[in-house]
């Protein structure tokens, strides 16, 4: 008898968690759908290279980074002159959010994830074929526009 009681309160327990990570994971989807940017929270550098670093990698290492690079590339270079932050919204890149322009949002959205899969797919097929040290000169050149598109105007970050 206290095996069953044993069973049913695990149980109960495990399903009180089941259903409440169900709902957390609703509410989040929720909230990432309503907060899509032109430029993605994630476009922004999580390590700056130095020659000497890329020297030691290889072309498989050296093509993630720069694959990474290009994805930022594409979704902060467009909007420069609204705001390139990541995760910027509509309102702080000061246009209005109306249906028509949510609608464009959300379509940008989804053709910028089309184009950067499709770039990263040719990438994987053709960056064998590149001399090692253009890689790493492409890569520093594209760390060096993202670290520029971070700073304001008027030169403060």
């Amino acid at each position: 008898m206290k095996n069953n009681t044993m069973k049913t309160i695990l149980l109960s327990v495990m399903m009180c968690g089941i259903f409440s990570m169900t709902a957390y994971a609703q509410k989040d989807a929720k909230n990432a759908k309503s907060e899509i940017t032109y430029v993605s929270v994630n476009a922004k550098l999580t390590k700056i290279h130095t020659k000497e670093d890329l020297d030691k990698l290889g072309k498989i290492e050296l093509t993630e980074i720069y694959k990474e690079r290009i994805s930022i590339i594409s979704e902060i270079v467009p909007y420069l002159a609204l705001h390139p932050k990541p995760g910027a919204t509509l309102k702080e890149m000061g246009i209005p959010q109306t249906t028509e322009n949510s609608s464009h949002l959300e379509k940008e959205v989804k053709n910028k994830a089309a184009y950067i899969g499709s770039v990263n797919e040719t990438l994987d097929d053709i960056i064998p074929y590149a001399d090692k040290q253009n890689i790493i000169w492409s890569i520093l050149f594209f760390e060096r526009v993202i670290q520029e598109a971070d700073y304001n105007h008027d030169g403060t970050k």
